[in-house]
């Protein structure tokens, strides 16, 4: 009976240290707030270009250039590459910005 007891104790410690641990991987892998604002507010900023729709061929290409870079920040997110994706995030918001101008 103690050593059912010892065995399941030790087991319980074992779970709680894993778990622990795999909370602490998860939120050290989330991206900082800054950075998830920012990504909102150029995916907010894109939609409403898109939806104005420039006809212009320079314009379009600078749109596209715009998404390209939302695109790849949003791989370099999921990468962990926080660094990158605020840089072409940042890139994407001064092109969306020319557009709106």
């Amino acid at each position: 009976m103690r050593l059912i007891c010892r065995t399941t104790f030790v087991l319980a410690l074992m779970l709680a240290i894993l778990a622990l641990g795999t909370a602490r991987r998860l939120e050290a892998a989330s991206p900082p707030p800054d950075l998830v604002k920012l990504e909102k507010l150029v995916s907010l900023e894109l939609a409403h270009v898109r939806d104005v729709g420039p006809t212009e061929p320079a314009k379009r290409k600078t749109l596209f250039d715009a998404r390209q870079l939302d695109q790849q920040a949003e791989d370099s997110i999921k990468a962990g590459d926080y660094k990158s994706a605020e840089q072409n995030l940042l890139k994407a918001r001064v092109l969306l910005r020319q557009l709106n101008d």
